[in-house]
């Protein structure tokens, strides 16, 4: 019997000696609808803990009293929405311009859509214990679903070798190689700004609470913030295009 030929050597080229070809990464489309379907869901998810209240405080003598005491919940959902809003304004403010996917493009996407799905996790931790002595590890586990992105972006870059393989189309505003050089310093400012107050939280909960709204205030314009930015640390980082 004639030995059978080994077909385990993956074949690297073509049957007319051209390099062989390889798979296609997946579009950016894709990622934006599925971002866009767990946007919507973990906004659906904040308004049941709103919802729940219905029968709570219905069957309450004084309605209104009851419907009051109950403002823990009416602000964390507040605060989650605009915070789960303003990441989706950002995301789509940026992903406008990106071309093409590569693994990094497409985890680092993977993980903000991880945060955004916790973050109904977050506002009812907050909402359960901002009016009892479990204040600080509400505030304390929120800020974390808040920063969370941060923390994990800067650890894929790092993981990376601190690159950052991103590309843009032709009318992104930004020099792309300054972009490249900024995007990080960005994700370190937010990063630090998270994590002190997180600590904080441990040992002043109220502090570290409106400085959370401060800064989910600040990052509801998206456009403008961004515009501003590359202008100012232009003036501290060089590159050329």
């Amino acid at each position: 019997m004639a030995k059978k030929e080994k077909r385990d050597t993956p074949i690297k080229q073509g049957e007319q000696g051209e390099p062989a070809k390889q798979f296609k990464n997946i579009s950016h489309k894709l990622i934006d609808s599925l971002s866009d379907g767990v946007f919507s869901i973990a906004l659906t998810l904040l308004g049941l803990d709103v919802v729940a209240l219905v029968s709570k405080v219905s069957h309450e003598s004084d309605f209104n009293a009851a419907l009051l005491k109950e403002w823990p919940t009416f602000a964390a959902y507040v605060l989650g929405f605009i915070v789960l809003y303003s990441m989706w304004y950002s995301y789509h403010v940026f992903s406008q311009y990106a071309e093409g996917t590569n693994s990094f493009v497409v985890w680092t996407h993977g993980m903000n859509m991880l945060w955004i799905a916790l973050m109904p996790f977050g506002v009812a931790l907050l909402a359960e214990n901002l009016n009892t002595s479990n204040r600080k590890w509400g505030v304390f586990y929120f800020g974390i679903c808040l920063f969370g992105y941060n923390f994990t972006w800067l650890a894929q870059w790092a993981l990376n070798r601190f690159k950052l393989p991103i590309s843009f189309t032709d009318d992104f505003p930004w020099p792309h190689e300054l972009a490249r050089r900024t995007i990080p310093i960005f994700y370190l400012f937010s990063s630090v700004i998270g994590l002190v107050l997180i600590v904080i939280s441990i040992y002043s909960p109220w502090i570290a609470l409106i400085g959370y709204a401060l800064y989910v205030i600040g990052n509801c314009n998206p456009v403008t913030n961004y515009t501003n930015l590359v202008p100012r640390l232009s003036k501290y980082v060089s590159a050329e295009d």
